[in-house]
């Protein structure tokens, strides 16, 4: 069984190893973002959330394959998805390479030369740095939330330690 659940900041990495991996190990993956928020052009952030029933639809659809690959930043309402993970890859990388990654994204996605699913303004970016500085404080509570599971979390701490992942490792890790 592989059941992976990826989590940790914004600009960590999630979706490149979540993509990598399930590449690797022919296993679906999601980012929750995708449950999460439907692109709706006319709103100011170029998407919406989707009501909290349609949301957990989607989500309990996802969990009942019986391999996956998930990524989020570790949102309450997505809790199962942490019960049920075989393994739990918390990428944990220094602020200022996680805030480096912000800007750099944000520019790409401001001159068009990278998709997003919202409207790259400036609120937009002011939020998402609120976002990285509430998990640098703790605020998030997100290793709170995954305590509880450490007997199956892998932490990395940078992106070399990210790239060595294999996937037998992460399988195979206790």
């Amino acid at each position: 069984m592989a059941r992976i659940y990826i989590v940790g900041p914004v600009a960590s990495g999630k979706s490149t190893l979540a993509k990598s991996l399930a590449q690797r190990l022919q296993i679906p993956h999601a980012s929750l973002d995708e449950f999460r928020y439907v692109q709706d052009l006319s709103s100011a952030a170029g998407n919406r959330k989707r009501g909290e029933l349609q949301t957990q639809k989607l989500f309990n659809a996802f969990l009942q394959q019986p391999k996956w690959i998930i990524e989020d930043v570790g949102r309450q309402c997505f809790q199962e998805g942490l019960k049920q993970a075989d393994k739990i890859i918390l990428l944990d990388l220094a602020s200022r390479v996680r805030k480096y990654r912000i800007l750099k994204r944000w520019t790409k996605q401001r001159l068009g030369l990278e998709a997003c699913q919202y409207k790259p303004s400036l609120q937009i970016l002011k939020l998402i740095l609120e976002w990285h500085h509430n998990y640098d404080t703790g605020v998030d509570n997100l290793k709170q939330r995954i305590a509880e599971y450490n007997h199956k979390v892998l932490v990395c701490k940078n992106s070399r330690e990210v790239k060595s992942l294999l996937p037998q490792e992460i399988l195979a890790h206790n």
